[in-house]
């Protein structure tokens, strides 16, 4: 056997071995937790015998796949896979903890799905519009940017049904055309309180919620178009729109930005107005609180000069003449 031999020889044992690894790699998905473990051990076993450590027989692994993608291969997935195989030479069983949290999440999900259905009585039910959303979508459908389709006794959008993009607006963070905003409020009255908005808004969102885990397709995944309307409407009601008028709606209003508000400061502005309104709770200015300051100051201590009664507040001895003064 000549050098050329031995080389090919050598090169076919490589490539043995590393399909060897790859195929124990695969079952780190397995379902079965002893599948897995005992994959991860003949893993580490195989790597050590062949490259001497478990990270150099991952790498030349990833090497390997790198080297064999195609332009039929979808990079993205690819480079997810490389990712992947890296973190898991970095460290051992990555791979394992990460199929068993989405076995997990995928177990509660189906549970979420089994009481969803149950509740409504069928996947039919469940996945077709309710009443509810049959009322705003029924009452939008003229808006529709496609020729309306009777279904039920009722228009709805045929290209996209209930869908439709509405007097164009499809996209939630979008400014809600005025023509929608009014079919929606004269089918159904916006809420007139804090609280009512709150509740409104939380009923959508947990119809959404079960629409995404419903849904075979991302098209379904969402709320209605007009149902969409209605919800950004409300939620605005309760975040920033409707005034407080006591201190269980103040606190309505709280729980939003708690939960669900950004981080711009834009919050702050609204409790503080909010907190301004109701009665009585106004927030001094801060000239207010200095001058009542500056004469507590002196009445504690009628030795002070004013310079010292300055320098406690931080103002200059005319300005503390002046808070006394008036």
């Amino acid at each position: 056997m000549n050098l050329l031999d031995l080389m090919q020889a050598g090169e076919d044992l490589r490539d043995k071995a590393l399909d060897r690894l790859e195929s124990i790699v695969a079952q780190y998905s397995s379902s079965d937790d002893d599948v897995q473990d005992e994959a991860l051990a003949r893993a580490i076993s195989l790597c050590g015998k062949e490259w001497g450590s478990y990270k150099a027989g991952l790498e030349e692994l990833v090497r390997r796949r790198e080297a064999h993608s195609s332009s039929t291969d979808d990079p993205l997935a690819i480079e997810m896979e490389v990712l992947r195989l890296r973190e898991e030479a970095e460290d051992p069983g990555a791979l394992i903890r990460m199929a068993r949290a989405r076995r997990q999440l995928g177990g509660q999900e189906n549970t979420e799905r089994a009481m969803i259905v149950a509740r409504y009585g069928s996947f039919e039910a469940a996945v077709s519009l309710t009443p509810v959303e049959t009322m705003f979508v029924s009452a939008a459908c003229h808006l529709a940017d496609s020729d309306p389709l009777a279904v039920d006794g009722e228009g709805i959008a045929e290209a996209d049904g209930p869908w439709a993009t509405l007097a164009g607006w499809s996209v939630p963070w979008h400014e809600i055309p005025a023509a929608l905003a009014l079919v929606v409020t004269d089918v159904c009255p916006l809420p007139t309180s804090v609280a009512d908005a709150r509740a409104e808004a939380l009923s959508w969102e947990e119809r959404k919620r079960e629409r995404e885990i419903l849904a075979d397709g991302p098209g379904k995944a969402v709320l209605p178009t007009a149902c969409a309307a209605r919800h950004r409407m409300v939620e605005d009601a309760w975040r920033r729109d409707l005034p407080v008028r006591d201190a269980a709606e103040f606190e309505a209003r709280l729980d939003y930005w708690a939960s669900r508000g950004g981080d711009d400061g834009t919050g702050y502005g609204v409790l503080l107005l909010d907190w301004r309104r109701l009665g009585g709770m106004a927030l001094p200015s801060s000239g207010e609180r200095t001058k009542e300051k500056a004469r507590r100051l002196r009445a504690e201590h009628p030795d002070w000069s004013l310079a010292r009664i300055g320098k406690e507040l931080g103002i200059s001895r005319q300005a503390v003449h002046k808070h006394l003064k008036l």
